[in-house]
């Protein structure tokens, strides 16, 4: 039977994981808040170009073809860089791990480096995003795939990651990164300057960043929402344990009061008798 002296042990400890949690929940919080402006100003921003691309989706399509079919498909898997998140990273590896067959892989974050080092899965680049992610970074990504499909290297680019539905849900998705369907030309417009063809390849770069860099938004942002919800379960699991162990301390050490005072009233009833 635990004494009071070991639950007071214990009950500092389960006080110090109270406080370190509660310093991750808040820091959690700010960022979540700080990602949700972001994510939110971006979107008006995404959406734009996305109907920029339903207009001239034929055009967009044929900047970014596929030069080599035999070549294998690029997967982009993005994580978060810190664990302490519940089973985010998880469910986006175990995802990945199912449908992987054979391909090149960028690695984008920390946790997903780690899972292909210990799976003996090769990395093509590795790349680690700031918690609130820069647009450069990403361009910097972008331009990498490109390479890598201007080069006939990749044949298609699939991106894994959590998808933002809400607070409390992040679903795992693979999603192409480009279509290389034929489509039509669509759209005709009076004037482009200097010309359709230079108006639309600059513009395909555009259309296709934004999409991969709303997709980096929303890991991060799910990410924030993921340790948020975690570290606030942590410290309502600690505060309420911390509570228990209080009244269980409170317990023992009226049972040793009653005791002490049982024993002394019978050495005054002993006295007495003699």
């Amino acid at each position: 039977m635990a004494t009071v002296q070991s639950l007071k042990k214990k009950l500092q400890t389960i006080r110090s994981t109270a406080k370190v949690t509660r310093a991750m929940k808040t820091a959690s919080t700010v960022k979540y808040s700080k990602l949700s402006g972001i994510y939110a100003e971006y979107q008006k921003y995404a959406d734009e170009y996305l109907s920029l691309y339903e207009s001239y989706r034929g055009d967009l399509n044929s900047v970014f073809s596929c030069r080599n079919p035999e070549a294998p498909c690029c997967y982009v898997v993005i994580t978060s860089n810190k664990g302490m998140c519940g089973a985010f990273n998880n469910e986006v590896l175990s995802f990945f791990s199912d449908m992987y067959v054979n391909g090149i892989v960028i690695s984008c974050g920390k946790k997903a480096t780690e899972y292909f080092d210990k799976k003996d899965i090769a990395i093509e680049k590795e790349i680690v995003f700031n918690d609130i992610p820069a647009y450069e970074q990403v361009k910097e990504l972008f331009s990498y795939i490109y390479t890598l499909l201007r080069e006939g290297r990749i044949s298609s680019v699939k991106t894994v990651y959590p998808e933002y539905i809400n607070m409390i849900r992040q679903a795992p998705v693979c999603k192409e990164l480009f279509n290389f369907e034929e489509t039509e030309a669509e759209g005709e417009a009076p004037l482009f300057v200097p010309d359709r063809e230079t108006v639309m390849r600059n513009l395909a770069e555009k259309v296709f960043l934004c999409v991969l860099y709303k997709r980096v938004l929303e890991t991060a942002l799910g990410a924030q929402a993921a340790t948020l919800t975690a570290m606030r379960s942590a410290y309502d699991t600690a505060c309420e344990y911390s509570a228990k162990l209080e009244t269980e301390m409170n317990r023992k050490r009226q049972s040793q009061v009653t005791a002490d005072v049982i024993e002394i009233s019978s050495e005054f009833s002993m006295k007495g008798d003699v």
